[in-house]
């Protein structure tokens, strides 16, 4: 069941029925386009774009989704991925038109071709510690033939070569931690993996030296108690982050990354439990969890982020994934089962939209 809004038009029509959207969008509204699924689009993880098409992983839907933003006011959904072997769909990357695929529970890592979204195929899978263990198969990062992938169990980051894609194996893996934090991010830069943790009294971020992935060396660890998730985008020589019990976000200095610095802090509620961040120029957003919606947060000056503003809508419900192109943010909502469209510059201060705060 797929619901297409394409503004103004708030009726729909699918399976012969004409349903009408049971809410308000005023011609000023900042949505560009929406799609709505409850099925293809059930839990939606994260967002990520690549040339004409946004690759949604699902994490109640047990699926990965291909959608088309060639037209950004009528997204479309091209296929969607689902096999025995995938459960909450957690972590992804993606290498051309090969997907990595974390599967959250039972802690596989599967190598799907999505050359043709309407027949995405499995090429190959493999265990990442124990299916049965503790903990949880989250973020995956992709570079020249291997994949890092943060798991909960064991408190490490694992190494997979996946240069053969039929037979993926595990080739090394790294302990971040000996606290009762986990890894969950995993983000590289230069020949490191920043591996963020979550769920700890302690929260960290651990910096990997994997220029021989057979051998990845701890190299350094930054601990805050700011610090949990550490899910965002690296900038220049900073890391602008998010920690969403803190309902925090975070700027950390990693021109030295055998000495990772937190340099900024900023701590208000009106972020709205966020867990993801993109950034823009001198603005960051943030999906608000609790806050069914988008934050917006000043960044242009590093040392004193701050709140902007915010906007909200049902079909926002649960906010999790984002990502940007030009003045557009591609949302992606896990209890609204929804792909929005938002143009960024109707979420500033005093614009015509008049529905931020």
């Amino acid at each position: 069941m797929i619901v297409n809004f394409k503004f103004p038009l708030l009726v729909v029509a699918f399976f012969g029925i004409a349903l009408t959207y049971c809410g308000s969008l005023s011609a000023a509204s900042p949505f560009v386009g929406v799609l709505v699924d409850p099925v293809l689009l059930r839990g939606v993880e994260d967002v990520y774009l690549d040339g004409d098409r946004a690759y949604l992983p699902c994490r109640e839907g047990h699926r990965l989704t291909v959608c088309s933003i060639k037209d950004p006011t009528q997204p479309q959904i091209l296929g969607s991925f689902t096999h025995p072997a995938l459960d909450q769909a957690a972590g992804f990357a993606l290498d051309g038109t090969t997907a990595y695929v974390a599967s959250n529970s039972n802690h596989q890592l599967l190598i799907v071709d999505v050359a043709d979204p309407a027949e995405m195929k499995l090429l190959g899978k493999v265990l990442i510690g124990t299916a049965d263990g503790p903990g949880a198969l989250y973020k995956v990062a992709y570079r020249d033939g291997y994949c890092y992938v943060a798991l909960q169990q064991g408190k490490r980051m694992y190494v997979v070569d996946v240069r053969d894609k039929t037979e993926p194996k595990v080739v090394s893996n790294i302990q971040v931690t000996t606290d009762n934090d986990g890894p969950f991010s995993v983000e590289l830069r230069d020949h490191y993996a920043l591996v963020g943790t979550l769920f700890g009294r302690n929260n960290r971020l651990a910096v990997v030296d994997i220029q021989d992935p057979l051998h990845p060396q701890l190299t350094a660890v930054l601990l805050n108690p700011h610090l949990c998730q550490v899910s965002g985008k690296i900038v220049g020589d900073r890391y602008v982050a998010v920690c969403w019990n803190n309902n925090s976000l975070l700027v950390v200095n990693i021109s030295n990354l055998t000495k990772p610095t937190l340099e900024a802090v900023l701590v208000d509620e009106r972020l709205g439990k966020p867990n993801r961040c993109e950034v823009v120029g001198d603005r960051a957003y943030l999906p608000m969890v609790e806050g069914d919606g988008v934050a917006v947060v000043d960044i242009s000056d590093l040392s004193k982020p701050r709140f902007l503003s915010s906007f909200t809508h049902p079909l926002l419900d649960k906010t999790y994934g984002i990502a940007a192109r030009g003045d557009l943010l591609f949302v992606g909502s896990r209890e609204g089962n929804s792909l929005v469209v938002i143009d960024r510059r109707d979420l500033e201060p005093g614009s015509a939209s008049g529905l931020v705060k």
